[in-house]
């Protein structure tokens, strides 16, 4: 039997046109032979998500996006899920997005719930968005990066204000300071290398002077021992006796009694010794003045008289 040419093209057609099919189904990640139900889930944002992505349980692929559509407007989006018939779960159980690889995708999944009762066909499930390992990140970097920010304009401030206390003259003068700074260390340095030979030299007489310090350290001792001992008690006693007799004493002088007192009080006793002291003077000054007058019959005798009888 031959087949007609016409038969020939429908029967190309039609392969074609299911070749097609099968392929547009399977670049959407959908097997054409197999059942799947559908459900829907309802989230803010679905950046990273395009149709097609595969959704997982337990990390096994069941299902991928079919559609994905504004929902209230434009104010939420919603995904739909085709989900292999095959695989059930509870009604309470939760769509996660959750960050994918490195090139910035994402993933979906389904978290099973506890509920006895399982989810049908069309039913909405929530949605539990996951922050991914670059929504982490970018957590953690954009305080850091306001802190940065903040960082650099207080070291931008700071800079201007050091621009402005450094000028030139403000310069020289800080340059001469450290070179004064300089200057100083260096004698300082000087100083202590002279002082370490100082007391390496006189090493010997300084633990003799240590040894000294010691022994009179060790006199001060047995002396504060020695006074300890003293009678303290006594001494004092006694010393007010001395002060006692000798305020008594004063007391004779005051009152006129004694010779001492007389000697002190009696104005005539007084002018006679003072009288007596002038004359003794002007004897002494007239011996000086005229020595021949007092001394020459004492120191060459008188010669005797010749008896003419």
């Amino acid at each position: 039997m031959k087949i007609k040419r016409e038969h020939k093209t429908a029967l190309i057609v039609i392969t074609a046109l299911a070749l097609f099919i099968w392929g547009f189904n399977f670049l959407k990640g959908k097997d054409i032979f197999k059942s799947y139900n559908t459900y829907y889930t309802i989230t803010d944002n679905v950046e990273g998500l395009v149709a097609s992505t595969p959704v997982t349980l337990k990390g096994i692929k069941i299902g991928s996006i079919a559609d994905m559509r504004f929902y209230n407007g434009i104010e939420k989006t919603m995904l739909v899920l085709d989900i292999n018939k095959d695989f059930v779960f509870s009604k309470d159980s939760k769509v996660k997005i959750y960050g994918g690889n490195i090139m910035g995708g994402k993933n979906v999944a389904i978290v099973p719930g506890y509920s006895t009762e399982m989810a049908q066909n069309g039913d909405t499930l929530q949605a539990l968005k996951m922050p991914g390992m670059f929504d982490l990140v970018n957590d953690k970097i954009t305080p850091l990066q306001n802190k940065l920010d903040r960082i650099l304009s207080s070291t931008d401030t700071l800079l201007l204000s050091i621009n402005n206390v450094l000028t030139p003259q403000t310069q020289k003068h800080l340059a001469n300071t450290i070179a004064d700074l300089s200057a100083t260390v260096h004698q300082f340095k000087n100083t202590s290398i002279q002082l370490n030979r100082f007391i390496d030299k006189n090493k010997t007489h300084l633990d003799k002077s240590v040894e000294n310090l010691d022994k009179i350290t060790g006199d001060f001792s047995v002396l504060s021992d020695s006074l300890k001992q003293i009678k303290v008690g006594k001494l004092v006693n006694n010393l007010n006796l001395t002060i006692a007799k000798l305020n008594k004493s004063l007391d004779k002088i005051n009152k006129g009694d004694g010779t001492m007192a007389k000697l002190m009080n009696d104005k005539k006793l007084y002018q006679n010794l003072e009288r007596s002291t002038k004359e003794l003077e002007m004897l002494l000054k007239d011996l000086r003045e005229h020595p021949k007058r007092y001394v020459h019959f004492s120191l060459f005798g008188r010669k005797e008289k010749k008896d003419n009888n």
